[in-house]
């Protein structure tokens, strides 16, 4: 008897051909690896409420000083003033319709853009910027130092309120991105600083005091960014798309390649520039989940962890998977409710780990080790494999819910299903155990449980003869 452990923890790397990969996982799906290397089912969605609006969310706002959530569909806005989520659509003016909305709030106004002029609401009206100095073509909007700042698209400029005013602009108010000549594509704020993002660069300002605003000293970046809406704060850093389709982290102003893994399938894809990204920080694991629309794929990044996932939404009607539902996030920390915005039907789910499926659609938590040889390409003989898995999480939705295994050798034909049991209620035996499974050179192991219960895979060891 030889025991060896199969490849099922740790974080997965898709960066070359499944084939040449041994002794590590190939890919982990609606899942995340936690601080111990186990496979965590994704947090689920459950309906929030439906807008009516039958299209994507561009939007979802939580207004700190107010107590409230915006949420935007169609170029509508409405509000959510209670944590059952009841809606109440804003009237007045509307946004563009199906580009992503930025928001700043101060006490008692709020301002949103998403592509022309800029809207704001004191949550009895919605109305358009109406000062001629403000400008009139806006993507990002901020605020700082009771500033509200705004870009003007195609063009490297950015300009500044009263303070104290969101709705009040003076023309000589402004700033240009200036270290180098590309333009501005987005504007954030993080840790009383703006992030300028280029096409070509990156800068980092403040407020002097004096001028106001001027850019660091040490504040000019050689990193351009390739998605507007991919930068992001989580932890204490940036993380964005580079213009060289790289998810880079920026501590103490020096940018890090962290996307290697999933280098190879970023690359394939036909288009990233409308890749969109949210830190959802559930169940104690900030997750920097970035989907791209149009390659239909969703990638998350443990922050902690620092490790990779994919994430998805199973289509049951032809067996494959979809971009993740969510086209937007906010926190509503009053109510302690994460909310994700759906991307094409106008719902808002809550997400949660006590949440099994997508508003009753299985999520489809898959692992999958390349092809393991346990260094011999001799004819080996599986007697026996045993999983440790967290059990007894029969519920009321599924009295023993299970999970299945199946293998291929040399890359040929997939195996039949074997399913082994996740436990019925009060069952806290954590092993599960298959036997006789055939012999093999080089094998391929794949793991997926799709039942409406939690998922914690620990480990996997097998009992192979030959190796």
């Amino acid at each position: 008897m030889s025991w060896k452990a199969l490849p099922l923890t740790g974080d997965p790397y898709a960066n070359t051909e499944e084939a040449e990969m041994d002794g590590v996982s190939v890919s982990v799906v609606d899942a995340y690896v936690n601080e111990l290397g186990h496979t965590v089912k994704r947090p689920g969605l459950n309906e929030w409420n439906d807008l009516g609006t039958s299209a994507r969310l561009d939007g979802l706002y939580w207004w700190d000083e107010q107590g409230v959530v915006l949420s935007v569909s169609n170029g509508r806005v409405f509000k959510h003033t209670d944590f059952t989520g009841t809606a109440t659509e804003l009237l007045g003016t509307t946004l563009n319709v199906g580009n992503r909305v930025t928001f700043a709030s101060g006490i008692t106004n709020a301002v949103m853009a998403n592509g022309g002029r800029m809207v704001h609401t004191d949550l009895s009206t919605l109305t358009q910027m109406a000062d001629g100095d403000a400008p009139t073509a806006v993507s990002h909007v901020t605020t700082l130092d009771n500033y509200v700042l705004a870009n003007t698209i195609n063009s490297r400029a950015v300009n500044f309120s009263n303070v104290l005013s969101l709705t009040a602009w003076d023309s000589p108010d402004t700033f240009q991105k200036s270290g180098k000549p590309d333009d501005l594509v987005a504007l954030n704020e993080g840790w009383s600083e703006l992030i300028l993002s280029g096409k070509g660069s990156t800068e980092v300002w403040y407020n002097d005091g004096v001028t106001p605003f001027v850019r660091r000293s040490n504040g000019l970046i050689d990193r351009g960014c390739g998605a507007a809406y991919t930068v992001t704060r989580v932890g204490n850093d940036w993380i964005w798309l580079d213009d060289k389709r790289r998810f880079v982290k920026l501590d103490q102003r020096s940018p890090t390649h962290i996307s290697f893994p999933y280098h190879k399938l970023i690359t394939s894809f036909s288009s990233v520039d409308d890749a969109i990204s949210d830190n959802m920080e559930v169940a104690g694991f900030p997750l920097y989940v970035t989907s791209f629309p149009s390659a239909r794929r969703t990638l998350a990044y443990n922050y902690q962890k620092e490790g990779w996932a994919e994430w998805g939404y199973w289509n049951t009607e032809n067996a494959t998977y979809e971009a993740f539902r969510g086209s937007c996030y906010c926190y509503a920390k009053a109510w302690n409710l994460h909310l994700v915005g759906d991307r094409e039907n106008g719902k808002i789910y809550t997400m949660s780990r006590s949440h099994y499926s997508d508003n009753g659609n299985p999520i489809r938590t898959l692992r999958r080790t390349g092809f393991i040889s346990h260094g011999t390409s001799g004819l080996k003989t599986s007697n026996e494999i045993a999983f440790t898995f967290k059990r007894g999480q029969g519920n009321s939705a599924v009295s023993e819910p299970v999970c299945t295994l199946r293998w291929r050798n040399h890359g040929g034909a997939w195996s039949n299903e074997r399913r082994m049991s996740l436990g019925a209620v009060g069952d806290h035996y954590v092993t599960a155990r298959t036997h006789r499974l055939g012999e093999y050179r080089r094998r391929q192991y794949e793991i997926c449980h799709t039942d409406a219960s939690d998922f914690v895979l620990v480990d996997a060891q097998e009992d192979v003869e030959g190796a």
